[in-house]
């Protein structure tokens, strides 16, 4: 029953916190427009790319607009429904949290859902331009939605672990933008092209290999273990994000805002 709750508080917010920018429908549209053409100029470098290079790390531009399909997925619905996520740093060094403590609902929930980044429809739209240009099977389509899903959950909670390091450390802020810059730049190629080392990286500290390439895997390449460590990591970095916020609470201190949330 709590989950169901949680779940429609999610898309109340969600449904509230477009309305609000939608009264200014020219910026709302623009932001929209702005970013799936930002997207878009990536196919055009990938095609200038693939025209001088048969394949990279073993991949053609079909595979590699895929794991853009599927990062920009996730990032896409990250910052759609849990913006509010990449607002914690600034919550906590000034104090903010206050108002949110004082409010009967999931506290790192009801941080996350409190601000929408509209821009960030334009990212999931141009996931899907990337899968008709590909010609993406109707199977493909199916599981799409579930993958970027998932991957959205590790950015989302990924980002949370880092952004709660603002409890400890002053400058935590910095810390988990460039994670998630990191997360960004990396989680767009095929992991074949990268070091042993790197990959260790990619698979843990900055797990940009598991939101892209992994899912990519398993559209191309179906493996159960690739599933499993897949749903696995979602479950296990959400589990985590929440364990590391709530014990970084436990030093914060008020801030004496005084503010009204509705």
């Amino acid at each position: 029953m709590e989950v169901k709750n949680n779940i429609k508080l999610i898309f109340k917010y969600l449904i509230l916190n477009i309305k609000k920018q939608a009264q200014y429908k020219i910026s709302f549209i623009l932001n929209i427009i702005m970013m799936i053409a930002n997207d878009a100029f990536f196919i055009i470098q990938w095609h200038i790319i693939f025209s001088i290079v048969p394949s990279l790390g073993g991949y053609g531009f079909n595979e590699v607009l895929l794991i853009w399909s599927l990062t920009a997925g996730g990032f896409g619905l990250s910052h759609l429904f849990f913006n509010g996520v990449y607002n914690i740093p600034d919550i906590i060094y000034r104090g903010k949290l206050d108002v949110y403590l004082t409010q009967p609902k999931n506290l790192l929930l009801n941080i996350g859902c409190s601000s929408t980044d509209i821009s960030a429809i334009g990212d999931i739209i141009y996931g899907f331009i990337a899968l008709i240009i590909i010609g993406a099977k109707f199977t493909t389509w199916l599981i799409y939605f579930p993958l970027i899903i998932c991957s959205a959950v590790i950015i989302t909670a990924t980002h949370i672990i880092y952004a709660s390091l603002a409890f400890y450390i002053k400058r935590g802020d910095a810390i988990a933008s460039s994670i998630n810059r990191s997360m960004i730049t990396f989680g767009t190629y095929p992991m074949t092209i990268f070091n042993s080392t790197i990959k260790i990286i990619l698979y843990s500290i900055v797990p940009a290999a598991v939101i892209g390439f992994i899912p990519s895997q398993i559209i191309l390449n179906f493996s159960i273990y690739n599933l499993l460590f897949f749903v696995g990591f979602a479950i296990i970095s959400t589990l985590l994000a929440f364990f590391v916020f709530n014990k970084g609470l436990k030093k914060y201190s008020s801030g004496s805002v005084m503010e009204v949330r509705l």
